[in-house]
């Protein structure tokens, strides 16, 4: 259920032309390899392609990129991960808070990080995502840069 709302997600992030090129998939490797080597041994004991872009993502809780501007003009990288799971968005929030998230986040450039847990029986309307998305960017940040966002 949470792939349909991820992609539905993505696909209207696409139309509102916010999303933004992911980091090159060389750099995501070297950065989760510095700061979660045991998470990386594990996907290795578990014979995962080593190759597949999605894994590292999903290591990271992250389903896309988005480039968005606040009220003010400034532009802001937020990493997103969509899911229709209240028990799997507590784990990636406080997976995300944690400090070494908040150092991969550095290294990446990323300034903020949103878990957003939705329905995946319908998709919503472009206009409803601008308004959560323009919303949110416009509020102060927790001191982790990360939030539950309920749509």
């Amino acid at each position: 259920m949470s792939y349909q709302a991820m992609w539905w997600f993505k696909k209207a992030a696409s139309q509102l032309q916010l999303l933004e090129p992911d980091l090159s998939f060389d750099s995501v490797k070297k950065i989760v390899g510095e700061h979660l080597p045991l998470q990386l041994k594990k996907m290795e004991l578990q014979d995962l392609d080593m190759e597949e872009a999605s894994y590292w993502w999903n290591l990271l809780f992250t389903d896309a990129m988005l480039a968005i501007e606040n009220a003010q003009g400034k532009l802001f990288r937020v990493a997103t991960y969509v899911t229709s799971d209240w028990d799997l968005a507590i784990k990636a929030l406080k997976t995300v808070r944690s400090t070494k998230f908040q150092m991969i986040r550095l290294d990446m450039g990323i300034d903020r990080h949103w878990i957003i847990l939705t329905s995946a029986k319908k998709p919503h309307k472009n206009d409803d995502w601008v308004d959560l998305l323009y919303e949110q960017i416009d509020k102060e940040p927790s001191e982790s840069g990360s939030a539950l966002i309920k749509m």
